[in-house]
């Protein structure tokens, strides 16, 4: 969420304009990659810092609906640029005993493998 508005690296489903995202420009370099779209790509995960303290069975939730949503478009390897959005899904994903891998933005971009 603070990755597209705060640091605006990808358009927002609310805002209307030409729809971009620097992080895919930057995968679509990677050979070998297949991409899919879950059917809400800018829905939060439910971290937010404190949020997910002082809410956490919303955030729980919302971090369950958004690894459901990447399975359910068929991604096997979830990839971002935030950390804390990363060990989140992922974190709700082992609970769910959902099979998905978590990997960063940066080590795609270094050529790791699965």
């Amino acid at each position: 969420c603070s990755a597209l508005r705060h640091l605006k690296e990808a358009s927002m489903s609310e805002v209307a304009g030409q729809p971009f995202s620097k992080p895919r420009t930057l995968l679509e370099g990677v050979k070998g990659i297949e991409f899919v779209k879950p059917s809400r790509p800018d829905e939060c995960c439910g971290f937010g810092g404190t949020f997910s303290v002082t809410e956490e069975p919303v955030s729980v939730r919302m971090g369950q609906d958004k690894v459901r949503d990447h399975l359910n478009a068929g991604a096997q390897y979830i990839v971002s640029g935030d950390m804390s959005c990363l060990m989140h899904q992922q974190g709700c994903a082992e609970r769910m005993k959902a099979d998905a891998r978590f990997i960063h933005i940066a080590q795609v971009l270094n050529g790791a493998r699965a």
